[in-house]
C-alpha cells in the first residue's frame, strides 16, 4: 500500500468558539478524494490551563454529531507527546482540532516516482518511520476486514 504525503493539522479556537464552516470544506475534500482524515483529536484547555485530549468516540452526541463523516475511518496515531506538544502552544481557555490528514491526490505521483526506480522521501513533518507504521497499521486493518469477509461468508 502506498501512503499520500502526511500533515499535521492543528485548528485553534480561542474561548472555544467552533465553526462548521471548517468541518464541511474538510468534508468536502474528503468526499472527492483530494484528502483523507487519519487521526483526529480534540483538545481543550481550560482558564486554568488543565488540558483534556478526546478522540471523537468519547465526545457527547451532540459534540459529536458535528464529525461523523470521520465514523469508523480514524486510526489512533496521536501519542501523549502530540497533545502535550499542541497544548503547549495554545492559550488558556481554548480548543483545537490536531488533525492528521493524508494528501490522497498525491498518491498516483508517489507511485510513479516509485515505479521509475526513484525514492519518495517524506516530507513535511512526518518522519519516515511513522508513515512507514501508519502503512502498516493501515494494511493490517484491511487484512482484518478481508479475513472477517471471509468468516461471515463461510
Amino acid at each position: 500500500m502506498t501512503l499520500g504525503p502526511l500533515e499535521y493539522l492543528i485548528v485553534a479556537f480561542e474561548g472555544n468558539q467552533f465553526s462548521g464552516e471548517i468541518l464541511t470544506a474538510l468534508h468536502d475534500a474528503q468526499e472527492k478524494g483530494i484528502i483523507r482524515v487519519i487521526d483526529m483529536l480534540v483538545i481543550k484547555k481550560d482558564e486554568q490551563g488543565n488540558v483534556m485530549a478526546l478522540e471523537l468516540s468519547e465526545l457527547s452526541e451532540e459534540e459529536a454529531r458535528p464529525f461523523s463523516f470521520f465514523a469508523g475511518g480514524l486510526l489512533s496515531i496521536f501519542e501523549p507527546d502530540d497533545v502535550e506538544i499542541t497544548a503547549s502552544e495554545m492559550p488558556n481557555n481554548s480548543a483545537a482540532g490536531l488533525l492528521l490528514i493524508e494528501d490522497t491526490w498525491a498518491i498516483p505521483l508517489k507511485k510513479a516516482i516509485l515505479n521509475a526506480g526513484a525514492v519518495a522521501r517524506a516530507g513535511g513533518l512526518v518522519a519516515q518511520e511513522i508513515v512507514e507504521a501508519i502503512e502498516a497499521e493501515i494494511e493490517a486493518e484491511a487484512a482484518e476486514k478481508q479475513q472477517s469477509a471471509v468468516k461471515a461468508t463461510e
